[in-house]
């Protein structure tokens, strides 16, 4: 079990091919039990989890989690709510994915990357941005110039600035 105290965790699944895509990212403060997968045998899959940033992680050791959680049934309960809230995250990761355009999913990702740094410039590079909305860097591409075209953004290697806030959050609707 891995409780985030500063930076933030990104847990993916990757595919055969080494396609990437981010299921939930888990910022300071919060905790990954999907890190905890070992504890909770319905979970069939497997995730690998990077850091984002320079990140402090406060570790439980699985023995030590598992015997929490087989003799205290409110951390019991506290282990399968974070699993819940994951699950949904997840869940929204996959609505996405199968059913919006990616126009309007890179907007999301956009306005909450800034919401989350509280800056108009955020410094991603394409690469970055397709791992984490489960695309192609080219797809990322072209997308940002015809953001670009329409005055959303401004792009500069590894830099995405948000020109027009306001026409990306109309985009997210």
């Amino acid at each position: 079990m891995i409780r985030v105290v500063s930076g933030m965790l990104r847990v993916a699944i990757i595919s055969e091919e080494g396609r990437e895509i981010t299921l939930l990212r888990v910022s300071a403060g919060e905790y990954c039990v999907l890190s905890a997968s070992c504890m909770i045998h319905q979970i069939t899959f497997n995730t690998q989890i990077t850091t984002e940033d320079d990140t402090n992680l406060l570790v439980v050791n699985t023995a030590a989690f598992k015997w929490l959680t087989e003799r205290n049934i409110y951390a019991r309960c506290f282990m399968y709510e974070l699993f819940t809230e994951h699950f949904s995250e997840v869940m929204w990761t996959m609505e996405q994915i199968l059913f919006m355009g990616y126009d309007k999913r890179l907007a999301l990702f956009l306005a909450e990357e800034w919401e989350r740094t509280g800056s108009q410039k955020l410094h991603m590079t394409h690469e970055q941005i397709a791992r984490n909305t489960g695309s192609a860097r080219e797809v990322v591409s072209r997308m940002l110039r015809r953001f670009a075209e329409d005055g959303i953004v401004s792009i500069s290697r590894g830099n995405i600035f948000l020109k027009d806030p306001k026409k990306l959050k109309k985009l997210t609707i």
